[in-house]
């Protein structure tokens, strides 16, 4: 019993010492005494939350609940001493010192996978800030509500749909029918970052090949439909729409092969054949596109249509 207590804070420990080894490093040009927390500070809050998460289960929970409180009050004091001193009016210390109280909570109640995987995805984001910072800068408004209008479609009207045929033999599905919509508006999406990223030459390429993986038929579409708008770019946006087709035939492979696995040795020549003959159309004109690429520039507008 005592070993499983002792395992369960040493985890606490240790999810409390990765989110305090980032916060620490961000704050190490500063003097001591100067840093709300670090990490020793970081360690001891997860560690609190574990032994209040065994004493919570001796009494009430309640007692985890005041222990929280009680930690945002003095994080909350340490910050309104400091502020004016560090002249840095961020929060984010104090929120992941509330996370890391919690996540020190959750090996205790059975979950020291859940806490180590939060803990790693909470250091990463922390440690992501100049990177985050940047693309918000650089993001335009339009692209924010292409987004928008992305996860809206997708995450909540996709959900909200009927997954059932009506009509004449069921023909009529509204979850699949507006899935195939989702499907098309992700892809152009991406194509549209792929482009604006890759440039002219490498974005559609980009685009196919990844965009094959899901749905070769929709990147050619998409692709096709932009080469109308954006005379002169035949070359590399066909080398985008072979590079999707191309991806079409080890992707059979794969799946054909997980149905049956005495088929991937019947395919791999001919699809394998069909798959090189393809890359290489699309290294051909994406090569002529690379030494043109200065010649055109793509005039880029709402990444998210979905007429």
């Amino acid at each position: 019993m005592e070993l499983d207590i002792l395992k369960n804070l040493a985890e606490s420990l240790a999810v409390g010492l990765l989110i305090g080894l980032e916060r620490g490093w961000h704050t190490r040009d500063r003097e001591e005494g100067l840093r709300i927390a670090g990490l020793r500070t970081f360690g001891l809050i997860s560690l609190l939350g574990g032994i209040g998460a065994i004493l919570s289960q001796e009494s009430s929970i309640i007692l985890l609940g005041f222990l929280f409180l009680g930690l945002a009050l003095v994080m909350s004091t340490a910050y309104n001493r400091l502020s004016s001193s560090i002249e840095d009016f961020g929060i984010t210390s104090i929120i992941a010192s509330l996370v890391a109280f919690g996540l020190g909570a959750l090996p205790v109640y059975g979950h020291p996978k859940l806490a180590a995987a939060a803990a790693i995805v909470i250091t990463l984001l922390l440690s992501f800030k100049p990177t985050l910072h940047g693309w918000i800068r650089k993001l335009e408004r339009r692209e924010l509500h292409s987004t928008l209008q992305l996860l809206l479609i997708s995450v909540v009207m996709l959900p909200a749909l009927p997954d059932k045929g009506y009509g004449p033999w069921d023909i009529l599905n509204p979850y699949q029918i507006w899935w195939m919509v989702v499907l098309v508006a992700a892809v152009s999406y991406a194509g549209y970052f792929a482009i604006r990223i890759g440039g002219v030459v490498y974005g559609p390429l980009l685009t196919g090949f990844f965009g094959g993986l899901v749905a070769s038929t929709v990147v050619t579409l998409n692709l096709s439909r932009l080469s109308h708008h954006q005379p002169g770019l035949e070359k590399p946006l066909s080398a985008g729409i072979l590079a999707a087709c191309g991806t079409m035939f080890p992707r059979m492979l794969l799946l054909a092969s997980v149905i049956d696995a005495s088929l991937f040795y019947k395919l791999l020549p001919p699809l394998a054949l069909m798959g090189l003959i393809t890359f290489v159309a699309a290294f051909i004109l994406w090569y002529k596109a690379r030494i043109r690429k200065t010649e055109h520039k793509i005039a880029l507008s709402n990444p998210f249509q979905l007429g």
